[in-house]
């Protein structure tokens, strides 16, 4: 088998959605153990098998909702196979807990039509890209150092970070995917000065999309990272101000666990946490998002857990408080709801009832990074979408990738499309059946009545958007090898390749 690193360098695609650990650059995943190898093995067997059927090129194929329809029905298979030895055993009282299910690999037009989907308005809640040219590359060099981990790993500019900018974010959100709208989100900073995409810069993003459409239809929003815990208090409230004057603010973002100088902080906080969210309130910016599990590389694990959020949306009901990751971590193994676990999606559903939220209340979650991590495990996926359907409540879950750090985001569209909670783990665990119209909630009508945006009229607005004109033409050049392959990863994928690279950055630990 030719390792990974090795197709992506001869110019061979990569898999679209490899097996094992994988990580967005942000964070290090676990080892690539020997039963990923064997998966990767079926999947490429099944890759070439499929694509003799097909009688395509296998560079074609791979770049094909065909290679998807590989990848997902290995998975799926390992799944079952499985649940049936672990039927075998004293613990298991149920099969297979999610299924993904795909027509044959060799129909490449059925795989197209059956993960391509019905027309859904698709909301990604959680994408980035950066501002090669900001102040950020001079006074941010832990930042910049940790961006250009997540370049893709076949980027040949001479300015690396040019793989991962506006345009860059234009082709793989709106070429590449069936995405419609996305909110244009930052990784942690504390102001313009060392912010990857400050905000002036995102709401030129945001501008320049919009003038692609007559009437300026609402194609991206933005966030306003604040970092209340850095600096002068005062300042990064002045700094709110002036962000939601501009009326471009669709919510505020911060990460509590971060501080380069020491610890995070707390929501809660009568210093720094509460007036911050009051000051939100008051200026009428209603949505307020923190970054909640997944532990970045130098984050404070004492204020990573969801209780704060959670809490604080009880004492302003009006508010609408979103948990990006949904509290997961990749480190934990996602199974029936443990009230007692102090890691992972459990700590948030035990905070929604110690303090008493109820399902479709004011808290939300987003699916970033989460959703690409456990589509190769169907069963555990099915727990951890389970759980959040049952307790957060259908209408309070939102599409998120993380885009474009994993490259486009087509894949986990079509992945989703393709995933179903088993009748057996829903009578066993009172999981709700993830119906296509709860899928269309969570790709984006949810998004919708977050940000209240009316997405047939958006829809109809951005008919006459170019980026929509164009993305079938994308399409084929990407099928003949005109373009880049939509699937591929941005960045280190595996643990090694992370460890490789975080070994050449000092400002990181050990």
């Amino acid at each position: 088998m030719m390792p990974r690193r090795r197709r992506q360098l001869d110019g061979t695609p990569a898999l679209a959605l490899p097996p094992g650990p994988v990580t967005n650059g942000e964070y290090v995943p676990a080892s690539h153990r020997r039963r990923d190898e064997v998966i990767e093995k079926l999947i490429q067997d099944d890759v070439d098998a499929g694509a003799r059927r097909a009688g395509m090129d296998r560079r074609r194929f791979l770049e094909s909702a065909g290679a998807v329809a590989a990848c997902l029905m290995v998975y799926d298979l390992v799944g079952c196979t499985n649940a049936r030895h672990q039927a075998s055993g004293p613990t298991s009282t149920t099969g297979p807990g999610g299924r993904l299910t795909t027509p044959d690999t060799a129909d490449v037009a059925a795989c197209e039509h059956a993960l391509g989907g019905a027309g859904e308005f698709i909301f990604d809640v959680h994408t980035h890209h950066v501002v090669p040219t900001g102040p950020w590359r001079k006074n941010a060099p832990e930042t910049v150092n940790l961006v250009l981990g997540m370049v893709p790993s076949d980027c040949r500019s001479t300015d690396r970070l040019q793989c991962v900018d506006r345009s860059a974010y234009l082709h793989d959100l709106f070429l590449a995917s069936d995405t419609t709208v996305a909110l244009l989100s930052d990784v942690p900073n504390s102001g313009p000065d060392n912010a990857p995409i400050p905000f002036a810069d995102a709401v030129g993003t945001q501008q320049f999309a919009a003038s692609l459409i007559h009437g300026g239809a609402p194609r991206i929003l933005v966030h306003n990272i604040i970092a209340p815990n850095v600096g002068d208090f005062q300042a990064r409230l002045a700094g709110m101000t002036a962000a939601a004057a501009t009326g471009h603010v669709a919510g505020f973002k911060v990460y509590t666990a971060w501080n380069p100088a020491g610890p995070g902080f707390s929501l809660l906080d009568p210093a720094v946490g509460l007036p911050t969210i009051q000051h939100a309130h008051d200026l009428g910016v209603k949505v307020f998002t923190a970054h909640k599990g997944l532990p970045l590389v130098n984050f404070d694990p004492a204020h990573n857990g969801p209780d704060d959020i959670v809490a604080a949306s009880r004492l302003f009901p009006d508010m609408s408080f979103v948990v990006y990751h949904a509290a997961w971590d990749p480190h934990h193994r996602e199974g029936p709801y443990n009230p007692t676990a102090t890691v992972g999606i459990d700590t948030l559903l035990a905070a929604l009832d110690r303090h008493a939220v109820p399902p479709n209340d004011n808290v939300w979650v987003d699916l970033g990074t989460l959703w690409r991590q456990l589509l190769t495990d169907p069963s555990q996926a099915a727990h951890a979408i389970g759980k959040l359907l049952k307790r957060v409540g259908p209408q309070r879950i939102l599409w998120g990738t993380d885009a474009i750090w994993y490259g486009s985001p087509q894949a986990q569209i079509m992945a989703f499309r393709a995933f179903s909670i088993t009748p057996e783990f829903q009578a066993t665990y009172g999981y709700p059946a993830l119906t296509d119209d709860i899928k269309r909630d969570i790709f984006g009508r949810n998004g919708a009545r977050l940000f209240n945006l009316d997405p047939e009229a958006t829809r109809c607005a951005l008919q006459s958007d170019p980026l929509n004109a164009a993305t079938p033409a994308a399409a084929d050049l990407r099928r003949h090898g005109a373009l880049p392959a939509a699937s591929a990863p941005n960045g280190p994928t595996t643990r090694r390749d992370m460890l490789r690279w975080i070994a050449t950055q000092r400002w990181l630990p050990s």
